[in-house]
């Protein structure tokens, strides 16, 4: 008879050994798909003085984006849009500003610095302009 203890500390290593190797792909996946927006960076820094001021922006924007869809891709998702209800948990309402038209309370206006959330966790709480009923005293930051 084999002992029940040894045989669970075995499983219990494999099991380890299995979710270490698929993290490391995952990693590796990423930091791979990163290094491919970095190419791009170099790219356009190689070129850079062939641009003027208006493309080379549209080519930094064009980079951006290929980021965030790598990211998005991997699982990132981005909160704090304007449009969104202000939750506690996930934004940090640095100001307030009286909602305007079609605008309910509570609804972000705009964001001041993006929030993250991966798996469900929140990586960073987005920091927010959000709007109120009424006249309020703007450029207050709350917790």
């Amino acid at each position: 008879m084999s002992d029940p203890t040894a045989r669970l500390v075995y499983e219990h290593a494999r099991d380890l050994t299995a979710r270490d190797a698929a993290h490391r792909a995952l990693t590796e996946r990423l930091l791979l798909r990163c290094a491919d927006v970095l190419d791009s960076f170099d790219r356009l820094l190689a070129d850079g003085a062939a641009y003027d001021a208006a493309t080379y922006r549209r080519s930094v924007a064009l980079i951006a984006g290929q980021l965030e869809t790598v990211l998005a891709e991997e699982g990132l998702e981005r909160i704090g849009l304007p449009g969104e209800r202000a939750e506690p948990a996930t934004h940090h309402v640095t100001e307030t500003r009286a909602a305007p038209p079609g605008t309910g309370a509570g609804e972000v206006l705009e964001t001041v610095q993006r929030g993250y959330r991966y798996r469900g966790d929140v990586l960073r709480a987005a920091r927010v302009v959000v709007a109120v009923d009424g006249e309020t005293e703007q450029g207050t930051e709350r917790e």
